[in-house]
């Protein structure tokens, strides 16, 4: 069978289902991170409410994914695919030499699964995947949660109708009649989380990230044990991530302070209402969150970021006084123990930092995504909108 009576039936075969089941058929494909993940799921969240959906997630397997997902019924596909940059260059090579083979792959799942739509979320999968989509004519977008964009999502533009953004000076990467400022989808548990005012609880939230982060795991938790033996208690929530769990542990357990201390936190939104202030890196997910829920924060990026994107999200919230902003090689324990305690005594400052933060906030970014896919997918819908954070919809009319 040719190629192009291979898309002809595809497309009958996914119009006659969707006429008569008006089910929604969603592939997103992306992982590796939390950061990657999350925006994903909060856009699966926004397209629940227009009515039936059927998902399927191509991901890369990772732990922190697999964890995510594993409470979703969604039929869950692991593309191993490498980057094409970061890994030197016979990582590259490998990684090259191996994309004939993930398309193909791609090509046949989404060909099996027939959906009406393709999301790409960022890391080495989404590449394959909606290359794969582009071959068999399916509509498709990707997200670029960063400021700066990464190689993957530029050479990945090339294949899609829609490019969404997390920040409005990410724009000018690509061409200006397919991108759509949205901003970073939040999922509905962060929205849901209530916030209060900054008191004198000096209570802090460590996000040592999803995967770990070994040298801002060791230096907040020594600027803690400064403050702590210099008589500045404060209330500790301290995620480390899969790999630096136990040293954390044992860290404060030996200099007897009385931190939580997690893996990973799931309800991460009643950890965010909880806190006065977050320490954490810069990726763009969690600078979703902080704007979300208006945090102050301090932010120290990781500086192995592929073309310093973590470096520009955190420039962007300092300057827009929502956070301090360290680079890693620049602070150590007793500075960062000072610029704690100075951000704690001031409730005032504390707050209008949480207020910036706030105004950075996209509260409709996942329902923004989820109406556009929804026109990209051929259909037409009815919506009143009553809430920031979620959309009300009628029934799914079939438009083909």
């Amino acid at each position: 069978m040719n190629l192009a009576k291979s898309r002809e039936i595809y497309k009958h075969k996914t119009n006659t289902e969707s006429s008569n089941r008006q089910i929604i058929k969603l592939v997103v494909a992306g992982g590796g991170t939390g950061g990657h993940v999350f925006p994903g799921m909060a856009v699966v969240e926004a397209m629940e409410s227009y009515g039936p959906i059927d998902v399927m997630w191509i991901g890369t397997g990772r732990p922190v994914e697999k964890n995510a997902l594993l409470e979703h019924k969604w039929d869950y596909k692991i593309l191993n695919t490498g980057p094409l940059r970061g890994s030197g260059i016979s990582g590259t090579v490998r990684s090259l030499a191996g994309l004939p083979f993930s398309t193909i792959r791609a090509c046949s799942w989404l060909k099996s699964f027939r959906p009406h739509v393709v999301l790409g979320v960022g890391g080495y999968v989404s590449g394959p995947t909606l290359l794969a989509a582009r071959i068999l004519r399916i509509p498709a977008a990707l997200h670029e949660q960063n400021l700066i964009p990464g190689l993957t999502n530029r050479l990945a533009s090339k294949f899609v109708k829609t490019v969404f953004v997390s920040f409005k000076e990410t724009t000018k990467y690509f061409p200006r009649n397919r991108v759509i400022f949205t901003g970073n989808p939040v999922r509905k548990d962060i929205f849901q989380s209530q916030n209060h005012k900054i008191a004198q609880s000096h209570n802090i939230l460590v996000l040592g990230g999803s995967q770990g982060a070994t040298c801002m795991n060791r230096l907040a938790s020594s600027a803690i044990e400064v403050l702590w033996q210099s008589g500045f208690h404060l209330g500790i929530i301290h995620q480390t991530g899969r790999l630096d769990m136990s040293y954390v542990e044992k860290f404060y357990a030996d200099a007897n302070i009385p931190a939580k201390v997690v893996q990973f936190i799931s309800d991460i939104g009643e950890s965010y209402s909880w806190a006065d202030l977050v320490i954490c890196r810069a990726g763009a997910g969690t600078l979703a969150e902080l704007a979300i829920t208006g945090k102050p924060s301090i932010l120290i990026p990781y500086p192995w970021a592929t073309d310093g994107h973590q470096d520009a999200n955190a420039r962007k919230l300092a300057e827009a006084g929502a956070s301090k902003y360290f680079l890693e090689g620049e602070v150590g324990a007793i500075k960062l123990a000072g610029e704690i305690q100075s951000l704690l005594e001031d409730p005032q400052k504390l707050n209008n930092m949480g207020e910036n933060a706030r105004k950075l906030g996209r509260p409709k970014a996942a329902a923004d995504m989820a109406s556009t896919l929804m026109k990209m997918a051929g259909h037409t819908f009815s919506c009143s909108q009553k809430e920031t954070n979620s959309l009300k919809c009628s029934k799914v009319r079939s438009h083909v």
